[in-house]
């Protein structure tokens, strides 16, 4: 995670010009300002909680976006058979469904024993997504003042 959410950060700023600051690249290309970003919420959390609460509030929300990849391939399978496939999953759909069964009882699990880091970790993924929805929004807007032609 540490290679992959700051390229994350970095490409929904490239996607989404109000994320802009986290697009900016070294002279090398690392995505320097997303990878302090992360460092210093990392950092936070780590310093307001015990490692073990860390990884299980991390964990929910990795869970979740994995849960919901796995459910994503499997809606396109259906839904768009049409489309390329460049790569085969072993076993579809059985062990995908595996993989399903697996992550929500995992993810029951956490929510049983560590409600508190489960529910923090699910607030972190709707922040995330009302931070998503806003810089689309934004996009789109930006969008349409660059079509409309003043009269």
């Amino acid at each position: 995670m540490t290679w992959i959410g700051p390229r994350v950060a970095m490409t929904m700023g490239e996607d989404f010009p109000i994320l802009g600051v986290f697009a900016r690249r070294s002279a090398n290309g690392t995505p320097r300002i997303a990878i302090m970003c992360q460092a210093i919420i990392a950092s936070a959390l780590f310093l307001t909680g015990s490692f073990e609460a860390v990884l299980e509030f991390i964990q929910f929300g990795l869970l979740c976006c994995s849960f919901l990849s796995v459910l994503g391939v499997i809606k396109l399978r259906l839904t768009r058979p049409d489309l390329p496939r460049p790569y085969r999953a072993w076993g579809y759909p059985v062990t995908p469904l595996i993989f399903l069964s697996v992550i929500t009882f995992t993810l029951y699990y956490l929510a049983v024993t560590r409600p508190l880091q489960s529910i923090a970790g699910f607030m972190v993924m709707l922040l995330g997504l009302v931070l998503y929805v806003l810089a689309a929004s934004h996009a789109a807007h930006d969008s349409v003042k660059q079509v409309t032609i003043p009269k």
